[in-house]
């Protein structure tokens, strides 16, 4: 309970946006051979939004993620998308062990965007909270997203999203002030198993949730708004963030309704 209340003091839900959102792409960089071009997405009106830094999947582009990524703008948050140099799907030299390297990617996004949301006549002037942010990725994102609240943990995320991810390398290393996270994973994905990302649930000290698509593959439920789960895997993560970064108490209400599939230790 008491997290809850820390979740939600002073902390108003943002408002929804039906119309698409702004984006900006900036060239962002963690040093010289890191270049990490991002994409942001700024819900419609002013003020102050929780962020999100969304984390691609190994061979993958943030293009494809472009519903799930509206989606959660639409809803009123700001959601970063960074490519990583050398697990995106047209990276001139792929090196999956690479992802050791990102969670710290992600805290150097995250340092760029606060710097420039303090800079008077930048895009972002004023549009980020640095009090409710948050991480997510799939597959090697969510791998990414672990190590981000684990080993290499970012003390200013809040919150954790891994969509199809495991602990696979990163380790489950858990540390700093507690940071909910929400697991989604298809009972059908043949890349990262569900128990690989059920041991990753298990081992994390804080409040948690896991859900399972019984019909879900490794990359459909989280790309293709076709897909019979992307609706419910929109909705589920939405809320989650609602629920973590704005105190709503209705997102929660909504998530404890998700049924027998959704293994709920949020507290």
């Amino acid at each position: 309970m008491g997290l809850l209340l820390v979740a939600g003091c002073g902390a108003p839900a943002p408002p929804a946006s039906p119309a698409p959102p702004s984006v900006l792409r900036l060239d962002l960089a963690n040093g010289p051979d890191r270049p990490l071009p991002t994409e942001v997405r700024l819900p419609g009106g002013g003020g102050r939004h929780p962020l999100l830094v969304f984390v691609h999947g190994y061979t993958c582009h943030v293009a494809e993620y472009t519903d799930l990524l509206d989606h959660w703008a639409k809803a009123g948050f700001a959601v970063a998308a960074p490519t990583f140099p050398y697990t995106h799907g047209a990276a001139a030299k792929l090196d999956i062990m690479d992802l050791l390297k990102q969670p710290a990617d992600v805290t150097a996004v995250i340092d760029a965007l606060l710097a420039r949301a303090e800079q008077p006549g930048d895009p972002l002037h004023g549009r980020l909270d640095p009090a409710r942010i948050a991480a997510g990725g799939h597959s090697l994102g969510g791998m990414t997203t672990v190590g981000a609240l684990g080993r290499w943990r970012d003390p200013r995320l809040k919150a954790g999203i891994v969509l199809a991810g495991s602990a696979r390398d990163v380790g489950t290393g858990f540390q700093g002030e507690p940071a909910p996270l929400l697991f989604v994973h298809g009972l059908g994905d043949r890349v990262v198993t569900i128990d690989q990302g059920r041991a990753a649930y298990e081992a994390v000290p804080w409040p948690k949730a896991f859900l399972t698509l019984p019909l879900g593959t490794h990359r459909n439920p989280f790309m293709f708004p076709s897909d019979p789960d992307w609706a419910r895997v929109a909705d589920a993560t939405t809320d989650f963030l609602r629920w973590r970064l704005t105190g709503d108490s209705s997102a929660r209400t909504r998530l404890t309704a998700l049924g027998p599939d959704f293994d709920d230790r949020l507290g």
